[in-house]
């Protein structure tokens, strides 16, 4: 066995260049496996981790007015109710010192921030909210800059400067780059500065009897909102939470599966080059394996020779893997986290990536070359000695044949030796492509996603006429809405909707809901020109509606409750409970955000049963704006006139096109830069497949380089020939992964975009991706060829001649 150790160190040592494109391709699938697997699992658990540290409530309600904490023991009586806690949400104006135009912020008053029951608000620099300081919230902090010193706020009383006493952390807080707000937290003392009555709450945090379960979360979420209803107390927005698992999990769920399965390929990827390298070894030394079983070796002991080979091989690229691994894992984990405004922590590791990578790294590389060295052990004292382990398989079909006929009459010598070359060993050939083909096909998908995603957005922006939409804490007189919003220059044309809490059900069972903070109505014109979803079936709004119970429900909802058009649903409006038909279903592109989800109906319907005559809780204004800073500065100046007028605006749904339509780009941001990293990943590891693949041809070539050089051949026409295979390389598989990408683009694009973005996309094909990418696979083809062609050039002909 000491004579076998020495040949397996030989056999590694001695083609240093092979061993190292081993290692690294195997380590680089090693390593995305890793960080993918460690990534999911280390966020998925600190989520849920942060979440139960929370104390989360199951039902969290937010009013439309403030109640009196009085009905709170009402609430508490009603069955299967644990305990209740309260907040208040309000909008506020804030600017910080020097600064002269007022900014829209979100105000949070907490009755006791040392007594708090659910959704706990956690400190983390500084000191709790008092009578003369705020808090500031930490995604608010660090995205408005606002670490201390004075914020000057709009109070009842005037202006008033308070100091920033503390950072804080609020479990709920949407992202900026998200499109959310400016968050501060105040303590029930400053209340009445800003128009708070004592002793009230906006926001009603409840937590249910266990076990828990959503169908008995709906339950108590239904008899809440019909006490409050009966004390005419309406509710915008009832959220569900379940307690163990954190409410961000749907935004992740739909890419985890296709990471993972994305990590996986890279591994069978870099497995391919493992079998690609063994099977060129193995040839190679089939005159070695003949003496070998002329001395007395049996094919077992080969067998296990090589195996060991591999296997040391597979052990250095996974210690290599594991440490940037880990930390990949980590700090993506923590990237993704501080969306979530979650504290990423002390370094952690997570112990399922650490076993799938050594299970993944060992197994798998053992496996693929499990195939070509059975079969060069298994071959006989002749065979093998007979062998030069230097043939190929070209020239003895008609495809070679045309080949070589086609490159003699159309291409340069020298071209057309690189063409035959090409197709020289068609096994190592198909290998090579298959990497690099995956890899390019995976581009253009990735690019058509984005393409996909953009379209897909213009053509929502499209079907919003308006240029901002104006949403209001309380309704408001439209007339007054009219006269305001006309005085602001640009205003062209206005619409008004109307919002109500609503109950659906269907055969008496509450309907499960798509939206992430519940659902509401949404009552437009039944002629409305400012806004229209993309109808899949039925049809939308129209002007003979008017008065009818009729609604247009999103297509989320309606497949999870099995609804089709025509169907009739018992619809609850405060104390009105009749059956209403859906003539439309939509598809709604917010579905996967932090979003109400809208049902919508006919203004005209909703005002005569609620007896709500001109009244708004939304104004759609049409402006001429052609980008984000004229949209920027209308609404700028169509906030300061409302507040002028002392009519708060809502920070949460007062919003303008084309910042929205930036705010959704930045969800996906995170998902599709992970996806195009890890393609550039598996392109990576198709260059070093394609170096792999060259650096065997120079070593099973290197007598036929001895015979160029010997007829004349400098040393650049032998550089210009390998590099040249090497670019046809990449060109082949350029050529072969456009249509492959063509045609698996749009069902892929579609499909990644309802498992990751939870949206149905309008599909385009990126075709300025095609040209990318032949500029990317050139460019890793060039790279992968300089080095052995370059090895090429130093070899002399001695070396050759006497290889």
């Amino acid at each position: 066995m000491n004579t076998l150790w020495h040949k397996v160190w030989a056999d590694l040592w001695l083609t240093k260049s092979r061993t190292a494109l081993a290692i690294i391709s195997i380590a680089v699938g090693v390593c995305c496996v890793g960080i993918l697997f460690g990534m999911i699992d280390l966020l998925l658990g600190k989520m849920d981790a942060a979440h139960r540290q929370s104390q989360p409530s199951h039902i969290n309600l937010i009013l439309r007015k403030d109640a009196d904490i009085s009905v709170l023991e009402q609430i508490k009586a009603l069955p299967n109710v644990a305990g209740v806690d309260t907040m208040t949400p309000l909008s506020v104006h804030f600017r910080q010192p020097g600064e002269t135009d007022w900014r829209l912020g979100t105000l949070i008053i907490r009755p006791d921030y040392e007594n708090q029951h659910f959704d706990k608000t956690a400190l983390q620099s500084g000191n709790w909210p008092s009578v003369n300081q705020v808090a500031i919230e930490n995604l608010s902090a660090l995205s408005s800059g606002i670490q201390g010193g004075d914020v000057e706020f709009e109070t009842v009383q005037g202006p008033q400067a308070l100091a920033i006493g503390g950072i804080v952390r609020h479990p709920f807080v949407k992202p900026p780059k998200f499109g959310g707000q400016v968050h501060f937290f105040a303590s029930a003392a400053k209340a009445a500065q800003f128009g708070i009555p004592a002793h009230s709450f906006r926001q009603l945090l409840v937590q249910i009897t266990p076990p828990y379960s959503s169908e008995t979360a709906r339950s108590v979420a239904s008899q809440i909102r019909n006490l409050l209803g009966k004390q005419h107390i309406g509710v915008n927005v009832t959220l569900l939470q379940d307690p163990e698992q954190h409410w961000g999990r749907p935004f992740l769920s739909g890419i985890n599966g296709v990471l993972q399965i994305m990590a996986l390929v890279s591994l069978a990827l870099a497995s391919v080059l493992i079998l690609n390298t063994v099977s060129a070894h193995i040839t190679q030394q089939t005159d070695q394996i003949g003496v070998m079983k002329a001395l007395g070796a049996r094919t077992q002991t080969i067998a296990k020779l090589y195996l060991l080979e591999i296997l040391l091989l597979a052990l250095v690229a996974v210690v290599f893997a594991i440490p940037p691994a880990l930390a990949g894992a980590y700090f993506s984990a923590c990237r993704l986290l501080a969306l979530f405004n979650i504290d990423c922590g002390a370094f952690a590791i997570s112990q399922p990536a650490l076993a799938y990578m050594l299970l993944g790294g060992l197994l798998a590389p053992l496996l693929a070359a499990m195939t070509p060295i059975l079969r060069g052990a298994a071959m006989t004292v002749r065979v093998a000695i007979a062998g030069y382990g230097v043939g190929a398989d070209f020239g003895y079909n008609r495809f070679d044949l045309l080949i070589e006929k086609f490159g003699s009459r159309f291409l340069p010598t020298l071209s057309a030796a690189a063409l035959g070359n090409l197709f020289r060993r068609k096994a190592r050939l198909v290998l090579t492509q298959s990497v690099l083909i995956v890899a390019g096909v995976m581009f253009l998908v990735l690019t058509s996603l984005i393409a996909s995603l953009n379209l897909t957005l213009d053509r929502e922006m499209a079907r919003s006429r308006y240029a901002v939409r104006l949403g209001f804490s309380i309704d408001q007189p439209e007339q007054k809405i009219r006269d305001i919003a006309a005085a602001v220059e640009g205003t062209e044309y206005m619409e008004f909707w109307q919002r109500s809490s609503i109950q659906i059900a269907k055969d008496s069972q509450a309907l499960r809901q798509k939206g992430s903070l519940g659902m509401q109505m949404l009552a437009l014109p039944a002629n409305s020109n400012m806004y229209q979803p993309l109808i899949e079936s039925g049809r939308w709004l129209q002007a003979s509606d008017a008065g009818a119970r009729v609604l247009v429900l999103s297509a989320d909802t309606a497949a999870l409750n099995a609804i089709q058009t025509g169907d009739m649903l018992d619809v609850g409006l405060g104390t009105d409970h009749q059956k209403w038909q859906v003539i439309g279903i939509y598809r709604w592109l917010t579905g996967g955000s932090y979003a109400v989800e809208p049902v919508y109906a006919p203004l005209e319907t909703l005002r005569r049963i609620t007896q709500s005559q001109d009244v708004a809780s939304f104004a759609l204004l049409d402006a001429q704006v052609a980008n984000l800073n004229q949209e920027a500065d209308y609404l700028r100046h169509l906030q300061q006139r409302f507040q002028d007028q002392g009519i708060q605006l809502d920070v949460y749904t007062t919003l303008a096109k084309l910042e929205q339509r930036q705010f959704a780009r930045n969800q996906f941001k995170p998902v599709l830069n992970t996806l195009l990293g890890l393609a550039c990943m598996i392109a990576a590891v198709g260059g070093i497949g394609l170096s792999g693949t060259l650096a065997i041809s120079v070593l099973q070539r290197i007598r036929e380089i001895g015979v160029l050089r010997a007829i004349g051949a400098p040393s650049k026409v032998v550089f210009r020939m390998f590099l040249m295979e090497g670019l046809l390389h990449g060109g082949m598989a350029w050529l072969i992964g456009i249509p492959l990408a063509y045609l698996a683009a749009e069902p892929l694009a579609k499909q990644l975009g309802r498992t990751m973005l939870g949206i149905q996309l309008d599909f385009s094909f990126d075709l300025w991706a095609i040209l990318y990418w032949l500029l990317i696979v050139l460019t890793v083809a060039w790279i992968a060829a300089f080095w052995p062609a370059r090895k090429a050039t130093r070899l002399s002909i001695r070396e050759c001649l006497g290889h």
